[in-house]
């Protein structure tokens, strides 16, 4: 399962901050890509913003999380505001990293259109288009060290 369009799936409605409005058919489209099944190019390019829109939105919503966690400083003691600011950290740090991936993939889909399969650089980027299983772990991994840092560990 690939867990980048499993969640993206259920935040599509975080979109509407931005103002994408979702459709039924962008969250069908997310279910098959996280079960692994092939879609075409067409579709592929729909759902790719749609999730970039989605994933914007949690940057948002996880700004404002940190944010109302800053000024509970005095209110709530240290050690429940550094796991409040280290989970905003974490979830920003992985929703900035899919919003990009998202971003990449659909200048990559964009590219391979435009260039044509027959061009090098068409090549590239109709090999690179497709989602990875392993870009929320790739995600992830990018936004551990600014993670740890917000704590204080590094």
């Amino acid at each position: 399962m690939d867990l980048n369009w499993y969640i993206a799936r259920g935040i599509l409605p975080l979109g509407r901050l931005i103002g994408h409005r979702p459709s039924a058919q962008e969250k069908d489209i997310c279910r098959r890509l996280a079960r692994g099944e092939p879609v075409t190019d067409e579709v592929l390019g729909v759902v790719l913003l749609a999730a970039a829109w989605a994933w914007c939105g949690m940057v948002m919503t996880a700004i404002g999380f940190a944010a109302t966690a800053m000024f509970l400083d005095d209110v709530v003691g240290r050690p429940l505001f550094t796991a409040l600011v280290t989970v905003g950290t974490a979830v920003l740090g992985l929703s900035l990293g899919l919003f990009a991936i998202c971003c990449l993939r659909d200048w990559l889909l964009d590219h391979a259109t435009e260039k044509g399969p027959g061009t090098r650089s068409g090549r590239i980027a109709a090999r690179f288009v497709r989602p990875r299983a392993y870009d929320f772990w790739l995600a992830a991994a990018a936004s551990v060290w600014p993670t740890l840092w917000s704590a204080g560990v590094i």
